[in-house]
């Protein structure tokens, strides 16, 4: 029996799907302590989504261009997988940051906020995400869960260890959130929904 090389993309959809999850009850929720006990596990569980984005590194497992066995075409089976992994992270990703919008929307009208405090937060929640991306991605390879199980060292290697190439991954996945996020701005303005803008 022929097991397919994305085994972990159930895992990974599954951490990435909590979030999503997690932010319907927060709106649904008219109790502030549960508002803050969900957010706080939904801030914990978002970077998941994106993480997702960084899974296309495992295409190469595929060797889609490997004619070893003299075949004009590549495996229609390994094209479709790649076309899952694809998929998935599209989907998730869409999906999370219009959450993330949705809940920025949700809690500026709730409390009277003004929106260069919510442009604020949002870019603190990607700038954190990023980093929790970067522990997810590189040694040590933290899991969400590890919040929970060994908070201590997950806080002093997420916000504690620093070095120059840290920063500059960090950086880089801030950018990716940044330009997620600009593309659900242009498509919001092509819909004419500017009322979903910031």
């Amino acid at each position: 029996m022929y097991t397919t090389k994305f085994y972990f993309l159930s895992l990974n959809t599954l951490l990435a799907y909590i979030p999503l999850e997690l932010s319907f009850h927060i709106k649904d929720t008219r109790f502030p302590v549960i508002q803050v006990i969900l957010g706080g596990i939904w801030l914990l569980f978002f970077p998941n989504i994106p993480y997702l984005v960084t899974d296309i590194v495992h295409s190469d497992m595929l060797q889609l261009y490997n004619y070893a066995d003299g075949s004009s075409l590549p495996s229609v089976r390994l094209w479709a997988l790649l076309i899952a992994l694809f998929l998935v992270i599209f989907a998730f990703n869409l999906w999370g940051f219009s959450e993330l919008l949705k809940l920025a929307r949700y809690f500026k009208d709730r409390l009277n906020l003004h929106r260069y405090v919510i442009r604020f937060i949002i870019g603190a929640i990607c700038f954190l995400s990023s980093m929790g991306i970067y522990a997810g991605r590189f040694p040590p390879r933290l899991h969400s869960i590890y919040f929970l199980t060994d908070p201590l060292k997950v806080f002093d290697i997420v916000f504690l260890q620093w070095s120059q190439k840290k920063l500059e991954f960090v950086l880089l996945f801030f950018v990716l959130h940044l330009g997620i996020l600009t593309v659900l701005y242009i498509q919001n303005l092509l819909m004419g929904r500017k009322g979903e803008n910031f």
